[in-house]
């Protein structure tokens, strides 16, 4: 799984084995360690909620997805999950977790654990 922020913005790529793990255990997570005993872990998980909703606490940031919601999406040939996750104050965080394609500009070492066969034919991205 491949974690990407910017401004207001968090987008989670996970590969079929991220995938396979969301939906055996009910979630997939990934350490960043910066030195002994100081990391960052970045969580997706499934969970009762009524949307895509994301928290951090701690060194962990959390992206929660409503069960059913990504059951259908794992199980489907549609690429992403967004949702915007408004807060009172009028500020927000777009999250985008999406099936991850393999990269055209890098080789691939394990092509088969992206979504090859989903990714545009034309495009020239990651």
């Amino acid at each position: 799984m491949k974690l990407r922020c910017t401004a207001n913005s968090i987008r989670l790529r996970v590969r079929k084995s991220d995938l396979d793990a969301l939906q055996s255990q009910g979630k997939v997570s990934v350490p960043i360690n910066f030195a002994p005993g100081i990391k960052l872990e970045y969580i997706l998980k499934l969970g009762q909620t009524e949307h895509p909703q994301a928290n951090y606490t701690a060194q962990q940031i959390t992206i929660l997805l409503p069960s059913e919601l990504a059951t259908n999406w794992i199980n489907s040939e549609e690429v992403s999950i967004a949702y915007q996750q408004d807060y009172s104050d009028g500020q927000y965080l777009q999250l985008l977790i999406e099936k991850d394609f393999p990269c055209r500009h890098t080789e691939e070492t394990d092509l088969q654990d992206t979504f090859f066969e989903l990714a545009p034919k034309d495009d020239l991205s990651c």
